[in-house]
């Protein structure tokens, strides 16, 4: 297998002229994103939980579309891709929230042994009032972003790749997302701590917190996170001769 050289400044460079060359196209999808958004923010969560079901619908639906459409695969639905993208994102979960559950059984173990135990260090304590310190400014959010980055590059980013696979009609094993990014994790982590911890950080200040704003914000997260997501897959997933510069 050849080694390939991720270099980040390049990997940006990249994506942004991808997303300028796509612009018509990425504001088609940044609209739908903007109204789901904005419906969600205005209407549902203040009301009914089933509501909030149907959003996490067009989620789907709407990521299923993106990643089709950007690898141009016709016909756009069909019974086997629609089964197995909902069968591998629900094993990607599982798997994603078992580490969130395993994470924070652990810290109840820690306060249940400093709280028993005689001579046992007060580490949940400790940890609990450093966490709220942290989150206390706003630089500190932005730490306390990165170990939940950290963990979910791991748990879910590299293992969705598997997600979307099965709609790219490729190698949809989640072993083989952690073979193919073995020895890349840190870069990976760094990318991705821009994409879901910095992004988010630095929107959230320039963001007024009303409804429009806060939709138009998250359409624009959405798009530029999804278009570095699916590209940082074809950097491990496509040959050269594959990789693409326009839907």
């Amino acid at each position: 297998m050849k080694i390939k050289h991720l270099s980040i400044k390049e990997f940006l460079i990249k994506n942004i002229s991808f997303m300028v060359k796509n612009f018509v196209l990425l504001i088609v999808f940044a609209f739908c994103s903007f109204l789901a958004s904005f419906l969600s923010l205005k209407f549902v969560f203040g009301h009914h939980l089933l509501m909030l079901f149907l959003y996490g619908i067009f989620a789907y639906l709407f990521y299923y579309v993106f990643i089709s459409v950007y690898y141009m695969q016709k016909p756009l639905f069909t019974t086997q891709k629609v089964v197995n993208s909902l069968l591998k994102l629900c094993i990607v979960f599982a798997f994603s929230l078992s580490s969130v559950v395993f994470l924070n059984l652990s810290i109840k173990f820690l306060r249940y042994l400093s709280d028993n135990l005689i001579g046992f260090p007060d580490v949940y304590t400790v940890s609990k009032n450093a966490y709220l310190y942290l989150t206390s400014t706003r630089v500190g959010l932005l730490i306390s972003y990165i170990p939940a980055v950290f963990l979910l590059t791991y748990t879910l980013f590299i293992p969705g790749f598997a997600f979307v696979s099965t709609l790219n009609q490729k190698d949809s094993s989640i072993m083989t997302a952690y073979a193919l990014t073995h020895g890349y994790v840190f870069k990976i982590f760094l990318i991705l701590t821009g994409l879901f911890a910095l992004l988010p950080w630095i929107t959230s200040m320039l963001v007024c917190p009303k409804p429009l704003y806060l939709s138009l914000a998250h359409a624009f997260m959405t798009i530029v996170q999804s278009v570095f997501y699916i590209r940082l897959y074809d950097f491990f997933y496509l040959d050269e001769l594959e990789e693409k510069g326009e839907f």
